[in-house]
């Protein structure tokens, strides 16, 4: 594991402060701390919320840390806060949290609320690490099973059927199609299997990167997710719960509407959602209201609920829209919650329908030519 280096030679406004000098290397500074970070930036509020200063309470909390990478960090952030750098842009060097989270950090040292902008940035990384967990628990039982039909078919394809398929003596041209195509698997794994097995299983990683976790390409593992029966009412409800709750705690603590769509929008994992959040914040910088915003954006109903979208307008005519953006954010938490719990049983007979196709295809496949073999003894 490579070591981040620092350095103190760098020169800023008449002071010598430490610098992180990142190797390239280690692109991923961030990765590795589990939960550590978030209790870090809870506790520093709780810290700062008491009285105590901000170079006080990093050097208190050193002691509490157990990865040497968050050690390094904060011990980096704590000396060039000390030598007069400001909070947020000493963690902005770190790159140990997004820009969304700076830009709170930022305005709550320039407006004197510091401890309630860091109970924000706690609150935020919360909901997304709760909305985000939903998903991966609402998909795991269905990936468990796709996982071990896989590797059960690997196994089967390998070992199995090159012995089943030796029973049949007659002319490849005349068996049937299903069954021609099981031969040509079954070749294929007896002649290359040391080749294939390896190069499915690298296939399915490479096609799970680029579908998922790759930014350029992953908006299209998100139009699989959106066409999933279940999935897409999921992700749905949780966009908009997080949207909805995360959007009036901003405005609630003091940002404007265009400084909250934007850590909205570098919040959201969705390519189409931050497209629409980007219209938002455009059309809300150009004096349009929510209603005219939603109208004129094609088919926003898809992204926000119509009745949803009267509720926002009916309280941004009111001036009550912080508190009613909190509200929608907790009811669809709620449903979001119970849909999770209710996805692996939608799933399930879709994952079996489609297990049972390939089970039947394989049974077809070995059982029809062999009716067939008394008729050519």
């Amino acid at each position: 594991m490579q070591e981040i280096k620092v350095r103190r030679s760098y020169q800023k406004e008449g002071f010598t402060r430490p610098v992180f000098e990142y190797r390239p290397d280690w692109p991923y500074v961030s990765i590795g701390f589990g939960n550590e970070k978030d209790f870090f930036i809870e506790n520093l509020a709780l810290l700062i919320s008491s009285g105590m200063g901000i170079s006080s309470a990093l050097e208190a909390m050193l002691s509490t840390l157990k990865s040497w990478k968050m050690k390094r960090i904060v011990k980096y952030v704590e000396e060039s806060v000390s030598a007069g750098l400001p909070l947020w842009e000493a963690f902005e060097e770190t790159k140990l949290f997004p820009q969304r989270v700076i830009s709170i950090i930022k305005s709550g040292e320039e407006s004197g609320r510091l401890p309630e902008h860091l109970n924000l940035v706690t609150l935020q990384l919360h909901k997304e690490k709760v909305f985000k967990s939903r998903i991966k628990s609402a998909l795991l039982y269905p990936g468990i099973v796709l996982f071990l039909a896989f590797t059960v078919g690997l196994w089967i394809s390998w070992f199995v059927l090159p012995k089943i398929v030796s029973v049949f003596n007659q002319p490849v041209a005349s068996l049937p199609l299903a069954t021609r195509v099981l031969l040509f698997i079954s070749d294929l794994f007896k002649n290359y299997g040391l080749v294939a097995v390896p190069s499915l299983i690298v296939l399915a990683g490479i096609l799970i990167y680029f579908l998922f976790v790759n930014k350029k390409t992953k908006f299209i593992g998100d139009y699989i997710l959106f066409m999933i029966p279940g999935v897409r009412e999921l992700v749905k409800g949780v966009e908009i719960g997080r949207f909805g709750y995360i959007f009036g705690a901003l405005l609630q603590s003091g940002f404007l509407i265009d400084e909250s769509l934007e850590s909205i929008k570098q919040g959201s994992d969705y390519r189409a959602y931050r497209k629409f959040y980007s219209y938002l914040q455009e059309s809300i910088n150009k004096g349009e209201t929510f209603k005219s915003s939603f109208a004129s954006f094609k088919h926003s109903d898809r992204y926000i609920p119509g009745h949803i979208q009267q509720l926002i307008i009916a309280s941004e005519k009111s001036g009550h829209l912080p508190e009613t953006l909190i509200r929608i954010g907790v009811i669809f938490e709620e449903k979001t919650e119970a849909m999770s719990r209710d996805l692996a049983t939608v799933l399930e007979p879709i994952v079996l329908v489609f297990v049972g196709l390939v089970v039947g295809f394989v049974l077809s496949a070995v059982i029809t030519p062999i009716y067939e073999l008394p008729n050519q003894i």
